[in-house]
């Protein structure tokens, strides 16, 4: 019994050691490249940075996300390993998809702006803690991306 108590507290200190009020992480996708294309769907990777503004790690157990690509679609995705994102600095992560965002790959061409291939896209997500009793952190970003196709 004394057993349990003990390892309560020692949970909740280290719940301590976060502060109670974080401010979101900043988040892009610096990278989209297909890797695959057909009738049947796409398969995507995509690449986020993820910025930690606070002035201690975060960990992070996964991330979640929705990605809205040229008014196509939307993309969803999960990352599938547990990291910490530094005080203060950036965690690059990179996620594969499959999607049928798009009924064939040319028609995701067509809405590409510019020499660059950049598409218009908005982010949003959160990033779910590794600390018991945590509500994840939540951010959004709209920017563009250049869309790349695997070689």
């Amino acid at each position: 019994w004394l057993l349990g108590i003990c390892l309560c507290l020692c949970g909740l200190q280290a719940c301590s050691s976060l502060p109670r009020q974080l401010a979101p992480p900043r988040a892009e996708v610096v990278e989209l490249r297909i890797l695959q294309a057909g009738f049947d769907g796409q398969r995507f990777a995509i690449r986020l940075d993820l910025f930690n503004p606070n002035p201690v790690p975060i960990p992070v157990r996964f991330v979640e996300f929705d990605v809205r690509l040229g008014g196509e679609g939307l993309l969803d995705g999960q990352s599938v390993a547990p990291f910490t994102l530094p005080a203060g600095g950036t965690q690059v992560v990179e996620v594969e998809i499959f999607s049928k965002l798009v009924s064939s790959a040319t028609r995701l061409l067509a809405v590409v702006q510019g020499p660059t291939n950049t598409l218009e896209y908005e982010l949003q997500g959160q990033l779910t803690l590794d600390v018991p009793l945590r509500e994840p952190l939540g951010f959004y970003h709209r920017g563009q991306v250049p869309l790349l196709l695997a070689q």
